[in-house]
């Protein structure tokens, strides 16, 4: 089993954390510290190199960019509606 990727950033003074899980495939948003949504992965989030299971630096930094990516966008939406 894979090691969730988990990612934060502060945005507009928010701490904010995606924690995406392969198995589900799925990303948690955490705001704050606690629990705020679980939300559906994008269908090509990691594409080829989800399946090919490269450990290398450079795949490991490009998953990472993919959820914060996620999750930035995610808090644009949620900061627009409200």
């Amino acid at each position: 089993m894979k090691t969730p990727i988990r990612v934060g950033a502060h945005i507009e003074g928010v701490h904010w954390v995606a924690e995406y899980t392969a198995a589900t495939h799925e990303i948690r948003v955490f705001r704050e510290g606690h629990a705020f949504e679980t939300i559906a992965a994008p269908p090509a989030l990691l594409g080829e190199e989800d399946e090919a299971g490269s450990a290398s630096d450079e795949a490991s930094r490009a998953e990472d960019a993919a959820v914060l990516a996620v999750l930035r966008q995610y808090v644009a939406e949620h900061d627009a509606a409200e």
